[in-house]
């Protein structure tokens, strides 16, 4: 990395603390002109609270539909301030995905809020934020 992000990977889920980091990483990106991509991961269900896979199926099919809605925000939000972002959704364990996604794509920086609409949270940060902070390959900054 030579001092300037060029891609910045950008955590998404609709909170508060998602939307500032949203808006930190596209001040940054104005800054030194990085492609931003916002991110958003549906995380699975745990299958013991599932009664059937219809039920599982109608889950995520509802939870796909707020994604949607809730990247467009995003895009609205980046348009207002004359900026266009990449966006994608993904399932499954949203740390492990963000690392990955941001491994794979060669992103120079993670940025997200402390705090998201995980059902768990931590202490001082949500279990995401501090296993992304502790297990990705590059800078992450953390917007509280």
């Amino acid at each position: 990395m030579t001092g300037v992000a060029s891609k910045i990977l950008v955590a998404v889920d609709g909170s508060e603390n998602s939307v500032r980091a949203f808006e930190r990483a596209l001040s940054l990106a104005k800054g030194t002109g990085a492609q931003v991509t916002a991110v958003l991961v549906i995380e699975t269900p745990p299958t013991v609270y599932v009664e059937s896979q219809k039920l599982l199926y109608q889950l995520l099919q509802n939870f796909r539909k707020e994604s949607a809605k809730v990247l467009d925000r995003y895009e609205e939000i980046a348009e207002k301030q004359g900026m266009k972002v990449e966006s994608a959704v993904m399932e499954g364990d949203p740390a492990s995905h963000i690392i990955a996604y941001a491994e794979k794509g060669g992103f120079d920086m993670i940025v997200m809020g402390s705090r998201g609409l995980g059902k768990f949270k931590g202490i001082v940060l949500g279990s995401t934020s501090r296993k992304v902070l502790q297990n990705a390959k590059c800078p992450v900054l953390i917007v509280k």
